[in-house]
């Protein structure tokens, strides 16, 4: 039986690299899918599909790291996205937490959905990584260490990408909106 891991990686992160080892073993074979893999660089995805499959080869050099294209957030669109994971994976289920992705596998494929354990969604997110790149806050142990050298080389990539936030780390009541609501 095959498995996808699907995911943008956006970087990838030691909250992937945990999935990775939990389950690649579960399964005769294992790739890994990269979505958004044609999308122009944007803020939310400031790596192009071969910079982030790099990184998660510097930790997997054995598995295949395949790239999909999106597609128009419509039924037809989605039937055609699931589409094109099968025919590139060849696989008999699909690994994610995305609750997109899980709706398109439910709806329009046969597919086998398997809802990854979430190793501390809180602490190992993408967003959470690139806000902290580009606000010049510790980042770095966020990451698996066989990526960090790989991703210190993208971090200017990532860091100039939309808006750079200059503030002090840690939450404070009188800087958000809510603590302006009761001035």
């Amino acid at each position: 039986m095959k498995a996808a891991f699907i995911g943008r990686f956006q970087p990838f992160h030691q909250g992937h690299k945990n999935v990775v080892d939990e389950y690649r073993e579960n399964f005769e074979d294992f790739c890994i899918v990269i979505g958004s893999a044609g999308e122009k660089e944007t803020e939310d995805n400031p790596l192009g599909f071969e910079e982030r499959k790099a990184v998660i080869h510097e930790c997997f050099p054995d598995i295949e790291v395949l790239g999909v294209d999106d597609e128009e957030k419509t039924d037809e669109g989605n039937r055609e996205w699931i589409e094109k994971i099968e025919e590139k994976t060849q696989a008999d289920a699909v690994i994610s937490q995305n609750p997109l992705v899980k709706e398109i596998v439910e709806d329009f494929s046969e597919l086998e959905l398997v809802e990854q354990n979430m190793h501390d969604p809180e602490v190992y997110s993408g967003t959470a990584i690139r806000r902290r790149i580009k606000s010049g806050e510790e980042w770095r142990y966020l990451t698996p260490e066989c990526a960090k050298e790989k991703l210190e080389e993208l971090a200017e990539k990532i860091k100039d990408s939309g808006i750079n936030y200059d503030f002090e780390p840690g939450w404070k009541k009188e800087n958000s909106f809510y603590g302006t609501a009761d001035k």
